[in-house]
């Protein structure tokens, strides 16, 4: 806010518009129409979208795959609960246990037999898991990937952010985002910063400590004010080589061109420019090289992934020709 004062929330019902949601500063009087909020929060909301599919479908799995109980037999359980049933249906044929009692038994452990099923089935899930933690970084980067070599997709999924159910928007941003700082100049809604939950964020600090999960430092930005991710934990110039190579070979089925470069800059992070192999090409992460000939050397290196934008155009006219093939012969 201007005053940092918290917004208090109330709604409006008119016949035309129906409901409408509002924010108003108790103290410097300010409103704020929810609808421009969430508007202004757009690729924000893209990117959280974006950041829970890979904890809900991938880093959760991972770690779940790592935990004690993945060892667990539950094949015992399952038979002693296969033998529970049997004792109580001959129980039943010989007429010691009476029909209400047999179904209400009966129900019970069946319902614990299909726990027990489903932590089975999820424990072989993770067990097919072949992921390393270079895996896990790639699935981040191609997702960047893809917002480029499919601009018609990523353009549709952010134009669907504003009509996301108000309920799942609140559910979103109660997950990741403590706070919002918003103001008025002119009568203009202003974005300010967003603070995530530090639940959040020191979960995702203590998941890289405990089970190498990928962790970017965004302390830096291309020259459109977007984020260039860089990991945290440094590579030995063979690691970041071989992981530019494992992210080329996911895109074998595309025509996009990566490259690598190697690059210094002083301890100040000043004079970190390299001279490009084409004209147009976009960093997709920075990686800190450890090994180092000379450790007395204040020098800090790099290793640089970009991609090729013509690469992506030629993916993405290819895919639309692929595509308008595909519907002709419908």
């Amino acid at each position: 806010m201007n005053c940092g004062c918290f917004l208090g929330g109330k709604a409006t019902t008119k016949k035309k518009t129906g409901k409408k949601y509002y924010y108003k500063c108790g103290k410097c009087r300010a409103n704020y129409k929810e609808e421009d909020i969430k508007n202004s929060l757009t690729f924000s909301i893209y990117e959280l979208l974006k950041q829970g599919d890979l904890i809900n479908n991938y880093y959760t799995p991972f770690i779940k795959s790592k935990l004690d109980n993945k060892d667990m037999d539950y094949s015992k359980e399952l038979k002693e609960c296969d033998k529970q049933i049997d004792r109580i249906k001959t129980a039943y044929i010989k007429g010691i246990v009476k029909l209400g009692c047999f179904t209400e038994d009966l129900k019970a452990i069946e319902f614990k037999k299909e726990s027990i099923l489903k932590k089975q089935k999820e424990q072989r899930q993770y067990e097919n898991l072949n992921f390393v933690v270079d895996d896990l970084l790639v699935l981040q980067d191609r997702q960047r990937i893809e917002n480029l070599i499919d601009p018609t997709k990523f353009l549709n999924e952010l134009l669907n952010v504003p009509n996301m159910e108000r309920e799942k928007l609140q559910k979103l941003i109660a997950t990741y985002v403590d706070n919002i700082e918003v103001s008025k100049e002119n009568n203009e809604l202003k974005l300010g910063c967003i603070n995530f939950r530090s639940d959040f964020v020191s979960n995702l600090a203590n998941y890289h400590n405990n089970y190498n999960l990928p962790y970017n430092f965004d302390i830096f930005s291309d020259e459109n004010g977007i984020k260039i991710p860089m990991n945290h934990e440094g590579k030995t110039t063979i690691e970041a080589q071989a992981y530019f190579n494992k992210l080329q070979t996911t895109l074998s089925d595309t025509e996009c061109k990566l490259n690598y470069y190697e690059i210094e800059a002083d301890e100040k992070l000043e004079n970190m420019s390299f001279e490009l192999h084409t004209e147009y090409e976009k960093i997709l992460r920075l990686m800190v090289l450890k090994d180092k000939k000379n450790y007395s050397d204040k020098t800090l290196r790099f290793g640089v992934i970009t991609i090729e934008y013509e690469s992506c155009i030629q993916t993405f006219l290819k895919r639309t020709k692929d595509t308008n093939n595909e519907l002709c012969h419908i």
